[in-house]
């Protein structure tokens, strides 16, 4: 479940303080710049957490991307789209199918919210 997936691998990176490296807010400095190897280790950590939290057939699709940013990018534009659609069929037809029966008012209008 993309969903699921990425809010999970988004807490441990903003867990480790390197969600910058997924937003693009932490730039790729110049391969001359003095910053540039701790940018690069960083970078390739982010990387790793990302394709080792994939299942094998998925991640190496992303395996040779240069920076943690493209492949976070990949990722959502091939599986948000795909999850959400697929998302809403599901609870279109949960919904479709809830019924009170011996659930009391109370119980059955949480339900319902919660599937709305």
């Amino acid at each position: 479940n993309f969903l699921q997936w990425s809010q999970s691998v988004l807490l441990v990176i903003r867990g480790r303080g390197k969600i910058g490296y997924i937003t693009g807010k932490v730039q790729q400095p110049d391969v001359n710049d003095p910053t540039y190897e701790n940018w690069e280790l960083n970078n390739s950590i982010v990387m790793a957490w990302l394709t080792n939290s994939m299942e094998s057939h998925i991640s190496r699709t992303y395996l040779f991307l240069r920076t943690a940013k493209a492949i976070w990018d990949a990722v959502n534009k091939n599986y948000s789209d795909l999850e959400n659609a697929s998302q809403v069929f599901e609870i279109k037809n949960k919904l479709k199918d809830l019924r009170q029966g011996s659930m009391d008012i109370t119980e059955y209008y949480n339900e319902l919210k919660m599937l709305w």
